[in-house]
C-alpha cells in the first residue's frame, strides 16, 4: 500500500486454502500510519459541511430504511469515494438487519476513523459504538456515536449487531475474536463479517501481488470453507453470504505488478486522472467484478452469522 519494500511470508492451508502471515512483526502499529485510509479520514470533516451532511443523511437513510432509491445517485454522482463505498457497506448492514430499528445496539469492531459509526448516527441509529486499538484516542461524534480506543476483549455489554468491516483479517486469531463477539451478542442478535477471501479469482490470478493480501496488516485471510469450519467449531451458523467485490481487485493488483503502491500519486486511489489505466479498462474490471460476485468468486464478501438458535431457517447463500 505504502511501498515499504519489505518482504513478508505467508502460508496457505493445504486443507481449506486460507492464508496466514507466518511471522507477525513485533510492532504492528508502525504499519498503521496516520494516513492509513481507515484511520486517517475524519468523518466530521469529510461529511461535516451542511450540504454534504444533509445529502449524506438522505442517501444513508434511503439505503438503511427505504428502498435505496438514492443509492444509485450516490454511486454515480457523489465525488467522494468514501461516501460511495458507504452505500455498499450500509447495504450489507441492511441485509444483516437492524433488529430493533433505530434502537438497535451496534458495535463496530475495528472502526478506524469512525466513518461508519458517524454514518449510522446520521441515519438516526441511537446506540452505536466503534472500537479500535489503533485509533489515536476515543471521542464522541456529533451524530451521537462513540469511538473508543479499545480491543474487543475489553468491551462490556451486549449488542444486537456486531460488525467486522474488513477488520477480522487484521487480528492474530480470528476464531478468538468471533468467539468474543458471540459472547457479547444479545438474544436474537447477529454478527456481520465483511472481509477479503482467498477463495477468489483474484488470489488465484495474482497470488502475492493480490492487492487484498495487504501485507503485513492482513494477518489471516480466510477462505470460504475456512470461515465455515471456524463457525462450525464455534457452534454458530452462516445465514447468508453476499459477494461484494469491485474492480479494485484488478486495478489494485495490476498497479502492484507495475510497482505502483496504492498511495502513490499515480494510483487510481489517489488521483484517477494520473492512473496508468484507461476509463475503458476500469469499467471493464467493474463489470468483471459483478460477474465474479454472481458466480461466488469475488475477492471479498459479507457473511451474516448467528447462533444456531437464531438461524431463521438455517444457512443460505445470497449472491448480489
Amino acid at each position: 500500500m505504502f511501498g515499504i519494500s519489505e518482504d513478508f511470508d505467508y502460508s496457505v492451508c493445504a486443507d481449506c486454502g486460507s492464508v496466514a502471515l507466518i511471522s507477525v512483526p513485533p510492532d504492528m502499529a508502525r504499519y498503521y500510519p496516520s494516513d492509513y485510509y481507515s484511520v486517517g479520514l475524519d468523518p466530521e470533516r469529510a461529511m461535516g459541511a451542511p450540504g454534504v451532511r444533509q445529502f449524506a443523511r438522505l442517501v444513508i437513510g434511503s439505503v438503511l430504511w427505504g428502498r435505496g432509491i438514492l443509492s444509485g445517485m450516490a454511486t454515480a454522482a457523489i465525488p467522494r469515494r468514501q461516501l460511495r463505498t458507504l452505500v455498499s457497506v450500509l447495504s450489507s448492514i441492511r441485509r444483516a438487519g437492524l433488529v430493533n430499528g433505530r434502537d438497535t445496539r451496534v458495535l463496530d469492531v475495528g472502526c478506524g476513523s469512525g466513518m461508519l459509526v458517524f454514518a449510522l448516527g446520521l441515519a438516526g441509529v441511537k446506540n452505536v459504538i466503534g472500537v479500535d486499538p489503533f485509533m489515536s484516542g476515543g471521542r464522541d461524534l456529533t451524530t451521537g456515536g462513540q469511538l473508543r480506543h479499545q480491543d474487543l476483549s475489553e468491551v462490556e455489554g451486549l449488542y444486537d449487531l456486531i460488525m467486522f468491516h474488513h477488520s477480522l483479517e487484521h487480528v492474530p486469531d480470528p476464531e478468538a475474536s468471533l468467539r468474543q463477539a458471540m459472547e457479547r451478542l444479545a438474544p436474537g442478535g447477529r454478527v456481520l463479517v465483511r472481509m477479503p477471501t482467498s477463495s477468489s479469482n483474484a488470489f488465484e490470478t495474482y497470488g502475492a501481488a493480490w492487492v487484498s493480501l495487504d501485507a503485513p496488516r492482513h494477518l489471516a485471510v480466510l477462505s470460504r470453507s475456512g470461515l465455515s469450519t471456524l463457525c462450525e467449531r464455534l457452534g454458530v451458523g452462516v445465514l447468508s453470504v453476499t459477494d461484494d467485490s469491485t474492480g479494485f481487485q484488478f486495478w489494485g493488483s495490476e498497479q502492484y505488478l507495475l510497482g505502483i503502491p496504492l498511495m502513490d500519486p499515480r494510483s487510481v486511489m489517489v488521483k484517477r486522472g494520473d492512473a496508468p489505466f484507461s476509463r475503458r479498462q476500469l469499467r471493464g474490471w467493474e463489470e468483471q467484478a459483478v460477474a465474479l460476485n454472481q458466480a461466488g468468486q469475488g475477492d471479498q464478501a459479507s457473511w451474516v452469522i448467528a447462533p444456531v438458535a437464531n438461524g431463521d431457517g438455517g444457512p443460505g447463500t445470497d449472491r448480489t
